[in-house]
């Protein structure tokens, strides 16, 4: 059974990224990747540039997107706590925006775009994007391309 449907497939309510409804709009994905924090100049904005600024060319671990930003991954941990987020959430954030653009905009391959996302292998990007949506990337590329 296919999860994922553009207009109904509801996500659950203990991520960030998954609390509202996934539509194929890119103005929706937009509203909905965008979390309340990051629209401030708040700590959340500021992992959230860093990530936008490392993708595709270094590493989206924590410890040298904390280096980035002049602090210990502790204390990049403890601020991001005070609002109630976390490093994983806001990277899946990124991530999950970047891919869904990749997968409808582009002609890269899953294992090319799990490659510039920084995820260990295909098979983990898959996860996490089945986590995400319901379905594998391929199945979504698929669907989206069909659409329009």
């Amino acid at each position: 059974m296919n999860q994922f449907q553009p207009d109904q497939a509801s996500l659950s309510e203990d991520k960030p990224l998954q609390q509202a409804r996934i539509s194929g709009d890119p103005n929706i994905l937009d509203q909905l990747l965008a979390p309340p924090e990051a629209t401030s100049f708040g700590i959340a904005a500021r992992v959230i540039d860093v990530l936008e600024q490392r993708i595709g060319k270094a590493s989206l671990a924590i410890r040298p997107v904390a280096s980035d930003l002049s602090m210990s991954t502790r204390t990049l941990q403890r601020r991001l706590q005070e609002h109630s987020l976390s490093f994983a959430s806001l990277r899946d954030h990124v991530r999950f925006r970047h891919a869904v653009h990749f997968l409808k905009d582009t002609a890269l391959s899953v294992d090319g775009i799990s490659r510039i996302l920084d995820f260990s292998d295909r098979t983990s990007f898959t996860s996490a994007f089945k986590r995400w949506t319901g379905m594998s990337p391929t199945g979504y590329r698929r669907q989206v391309r069909q659409r329009f």
